[in-house]
């Protein structure tokens, strides 16, 4: 029987959310990863792959950028995988350049979002993407495919000359695990015990928010919100789950760390993510962040939860107003507060939206799903 083509995986320090993408295609394809922490080394070996450490600076600077670039060629080199497949933003520049500059056969990126690079307009980030926009432009052009996660995010770049609509293709996420993502996962008296732990009455409707915490994610819309139902709807209890992410230009300052804190039921980062989400009856997310799909809302929509979220590249392919949820206009404290209001009043809606969720979850975005789509470009790719 032929060996198996070899596939390397590349992405930063959270290339273990790729893990049971990999489990799925290594019927097929024998899986490797690299990524930029050596903390998630037995990640990968307690799933039987092989997993590579390579350096790579989160800030841009043109010698970190070498180093990146010149850390993955020597990577490359040496462990020859039939295909590259990078993600995220950095890996997907200097990923594929280094990839085409050793002579690898097959060279493929997924580009999981534009992110603040095409949103935040300060004097910096401008210089940045000027500079970015040629390096990504390369990058698509050595590279025999470019996955865009949404549809706005491929137009935009076609449009600009960035990718070429040939090589061009969407696939929707990179998937949810909807057998973990389920109510019947939960028995009651574990939800009741969760419940009470977070300080949840049994009474209450429970509006779940799950963010890396800084502004252009709609945090302090949520808050606002918040901040104004108080009076008028003492039951409804608004949950933010997420560390703050101190690094971003567009973090909280202390006066809004502690407004949020008096607001909300701020939890932090939590790794029982499933399980809060089990608890709520409304997931948020009012991000005006240049999101690919928001991994939340899969998961909140596997969960069979209606969904409030906005009218944005990558949050509108996981809500239709009307069928699972509500889309609204980023920025606009008035139109999430309606939608809250809309939906935590009535339960048959949420009852309605909950299951359509559940239904487009299983259907559209399933893990299995998105690992077929990628394995049929794998397959193109290595036929060449």
């Amino acid at each position: 029987m032929a060996d198996k083509p070899r596939v390397l995986i590349v992405a930063g320090p959270d290339v273990d959310a790729r893990i049971e993408l990999m489990k799925l295609l290594s019927s097929e394809f024998a899986m490797e990863a690299a990524g930029s922490s050596t903390e998630i080394a037995p990640k990968f070996e307690k799933a039987g792959f092989p997993y590579y450490a390579y350096g790579m600076e989160r800030t841009a600077t043109p010698l970190s950028d070498f180093k990146t670039r010149k850390n993955l060629e020597e990577l490359f080199a040496r462990v020859r995988p039939d295909l590259v497949h990078t993600f995220d933003t950095k890996p997907c520049v200097w990923g594929r350049l280094a990839a085409a500059s050793v002579g690898i056969p097959a060279v493929m990126g997924t580009i999981t979002g534009l992110g603040a690079l095409f949103t935040d307009t300060d004097i910096k980030t401008r210089i940045i993407r000027t500079l970015y926009t040629p390096l990504q432009k390369r990058a698509c052009r050595v590279s025999h495919a470019t996955i865009f996660y949404n549809h706005d995010d491929m137009d935009a770049f076609i449009r600009m000359g960035v990718v070429s609509s040939a090589t061009a293709s969407v696939i929707p996420g990179s998937g949810v695990q909807t057998e973990r993502f389920s109510t019947d996962k939960f028995a009651p008296e574990e939800q009741a015990k969760l419940r009470k732990e977070v300080g949840i009455q049994p009474d209450e409707i429970v509006i779940t928010m799950i963010t890396r915490v800084f502004r252009a994610k709609g945090v302090m819309e949520y808050v606002e919100a918040a901040e104004r139902m108080k009076k008028t709807h003492p039951k409804v209890r608004f949950v933010l789950v997420g560390g703050l992410d101190t690094e971003v230009a567009d973090r909280l300052n202390s006066t809004e760390v502690e407004r949020m804190k008096q607001a909300i039921t701020w939890l932090g980062s939590r790794k029982d993510v499933a399980a809060l989400l089990s608890i709520s009856h409304i997931g948020v997310l009012p991000t005006y962040y240049r999101e690919g799909i928001p991994r939340v809302l899969l998961e909140s929509a596997s969960l069979g939860l209606p969904l409030i979220t906005t009218d944005t590249p990558g949050c509108k392919e996981v809500v239709r107003t009307g069928e699972n949820g509500i889309l609204i206009p980023p920025r606009s404290v008035d139109a999430l507060q309606k939608a809250v209001i809309e939906i935590a009043d009535n339960p048959a809606l949420r009852q309605k939206y909950g299951e359509a969720s559940r239904q487009r979850a299983l259907s559209e975005f399933a893990l299995p799903i998105i690992a077929e789509k990628n394995a049929q470009v794998y397959r193109r790719l290595l036929k060449r």
